[in-house]
């Protein structure tokens, strides 16, 4: 039985290293059971039978520490790096105000989707702790207005049990992977659908930024690549606890809403750290990989995360499934409701709502099968929602937590 950090970090990687390597053969059975089990997914899952088997033991393991305070922060300012905040205002026009609004129908679909369960299966609001319902359902919020890189972080935020956490990574998974789907094949329906939202064809085009170019990265590149991120982590965990006791103090009714928390703090101050250096000669260092470091601490933290996850919380999915359903049909009629009342087409409507439920990684894709010119705007507004997650998911979870 593997019981120490090294061994179960050496253990880590070779799974790791086993998925990527096989995701990469042009295999049949592999391409097969990658399209059933997509990588990110697999990076979760399959450390997870090592615990469920008994290989490993661990109960007293540092390294979910390393996730909240090195890794989750790392991976978020690596993710901003490239934001080009300017372009989004300038350019983004109505498509960020649908993103707006389709964040906000995830902001009120949880708490709705939630009592409305509740109304059937009243037991599923009962409090079990770190893996009580509403705690797992931030997580997705997380995920579904930025990415999962915002769900370790809410996770860690509000204190997510392992068992819950893995639940809802596997509703996202599913229901954010039909709903792609959907908006792929009414790619061609567009036109009709269209005339049926009133659009005018006026608003179909529209002025985009260039993509910028990646670069190969030096030594020198590389170091500041790794030694930006650390630095502004070290800064963040040095500022949180102290705001966290001067916040509280001043505001003592703040602690109700976790303002009397470090970790809130360090996020708040990463966050906007990360942002700020976008806007300043650093976001140059976007281009020599900023966005597959940020890859490689991610899947890093998901394997890290998987290793505590229980399976048998998989048996409660069916209603979990529904939540998430009923949640997902919210945000598509507020933005239905947006889209015709403003008068935009549809592309606007499946860009902007893969912006939040599916990040940087698809929007693009979907803006592809849509309209080509918006697919860089797409990308820099999914990455926005990397800054913007944290605070809707925070604000959802202080809601969903007083549903009884």
């Amino acid at each position: 039985m593997l019981t120490t950090d090294f061994q179960l970090f050496g253990a880590i990687c070779i799974v790791l290293g086993l998925i990527f390597y096989t995701n990469g053969l042009q295999h049949r059975y592999c391409h097969w059971f990658y399209k059933i089990m997509p990588v990110m997914v697999a990076c979760y899952f399959l450390p997870s039978l090592l615990n469920t088997f008994g290989v490993i033991a661990v109960p007293h393991s540092q390294l979910p520490e390393l996730v909240g305070q090195y890794l989750m922060p790392s991976c978020l300012c690596l993710l901003l790096l490239g934001l080009d905040v300017r372009t989004i205002f300038s350019r983004g026009g109505k498509l960020l105000l649908l993103f707006f609004i389709g964040s906000a129908g995830i902001f009120v679909g949880g708490p709705f989707a939630l009592k409305m369960v509740a109304m059937f299966k009243p037991e599923l609001l009962l409090d079990s702790g770190e893996n009580s319902l509403w705690r797992g359902m931030t997580t997705l919020a997380g995920n579904w207005v930025g990415g999962t890189a915002n769900q370790l972080a809410v996770k860690q935020l509000y204190h997510v049990g392992d068992s819950i956490f893995a639940v809802f990574v596997t509703v996202n998974v599913l229901i954010s992977g039909i709903w792609m789907a959907l908006l792929l094949a009414l790619a061609p329906h567009q036109q009709r659908l269209n005339q049926w939202l009133g659009c005018r064809e006026a608003l179909m085009s529209v002025a985009t930024p260039e993509q910028q170019p990646q670069a190969m990265a030096d030594l020198p590149k590389l170091m500041l690549l790794i030694s930006i991120p650390l630095m502004l982590t070290g800064l963040g965990n040095a500022l949180a606890e102290e705001t966290a006791i001067w916040f509280s103090q001043l505001f003592p009714a703040a602690k109700a809403y976790q303002f009397d928390s470090p970790f809130m703090w360090k996020m708040i101050l990463i966050t906007t750290g990360s942002v700020m250096l976008s806007l300043s000669p650093a976001r140059r260092l976007a281009i020599y990989g900023a966005d597959k470091l940020g890859a490689v601490c991610l899947y890093l933290m998901l394997a890290i995360m998987g290793l505590k996850m229980d399976i048998r919380m998989l048996l409660s999915l069916p209603w979990f499934f529904v939540i998430g359903a009923i949640w997902l049909l919210i945000h598509i009629i507020i933005l239905v409701v947006a889209t015709r009342c403003l008068r935009l087409p549809f592309s606007y409507l499946a860009i902007a709502s893969q912006c939040n439920l599916g990040g940087a990684a698809s929007a693009p894709v979907v803006a592809s099968a849509y309209n080509k010119a918006l697919m860089p705007l797409a990308v820099l507004i999914a990455v926005f929602g990397y800054a913007w997650a944290n605070f809707i998911a925070w604000a959802s979870g202080q809601w969903m937590q007083t549903i009884h």
